[in-house]
């Protein structure tokens, strides 16, 4: 049965004004990811990436580690992470009036992580509900279809015996394990959450269905011994 390694990028930059790039501890999570799967001696038929630059970055970086045997990195936008800061900003200010005690998780949001997650699930959870569409702003359910599209035109033109890497954001991965388990959207969107830096989830597939083989494995990271190599922002 054929493989689709789905690949979370490296730890970015976050409170940085430039997030989309990897941090110095996310470059080495990449590089220490390449190594290890280099040593399980897998050979890649064909690579792809989402456009941002830490999706990217990471994808050079572990295929760096496959000098004998790299495949060309196909670029796609559909493998790109949705716009979170963006459906922050457009859900914000009608969750305050819900609840005017966010107005402080928000003014600390950019330096704090736990008030930045104090806001972004009720602003995710009011995105992917689906009943406050606004103008101009994707969708959860056009995220989802343009990851899961993607993902079976790659099993289509790809076809059977082939083992593919997939460099991507937590999203997009938790787009695919929809896909493959049939759950929810909430249940979805949670999963995410969990998704590791320089995290590996592994999908089998066949001509008819997508099947989970793996999920948000870090054993390449926890052989370094150091907590700090387990990040999730």
């Amino acid at each position: 049965m054929s493989g689709i390694f789905m690949i979370r990028h490296g730890q970015a930059s976050f409170g940085r004004q430039n997030y989309d790039q990897l941090s110095d501890l996310g470059r080495r999570q990449a590089q220490i990811l390449g190594d290890y799967l280099a040593r399980l001696g897998l050979n890649f038929s064909a690579a792809y990436s989402g456009t941002m630059n830490r999706q990217q970055e990471t994808a050079q970086l572990v295929l760096s580690r496959f000098p004998e045997a790299r495949p060309p990195l196909n670029i796609t936008p559909e493998l790109d992470e949705y716009d979170s800061w963006t459906v922050m900003k457009a859900f914000l200010p009608g969750l305050i009036e819900d609840d005017p005690g966010l107005a402080e998780a928000r003014d600390r949001m950019y330096d704090d992580p736990r008030s930045f997650q104090k806001v972004f699930e009720p602003a995710m959870l009011r995105w992917i509900s689906g009943r406050h569409e606004v103008p101009g702003l994707e969708t959860w359910r056009r995220f989802t279809g343009r990851v899961v599209g993607l993902i079976t035109a790659i099993i289509r033109e790809q076809g059977p015996g082939r083992t593919i890497a997939v460099f991507t954001s937590g999203g997009p991965i938790s787009a695919v394990m929809q896909m493959a388990l049939e759950i929810s959207d909430q249940v979805t969107l949670r999963l995410n959450w969990g998704i590791r830096n320089a995290s590996v989830s592994v999908f089998k597939y066949n001509e008819k269905q997508v099947f989970l083989s793996s999920y948000n494995s870090t054993a390449h990271l926890e052989q370094q011994g150091d907590p700090a190599f387990l990040t999730y922002r």
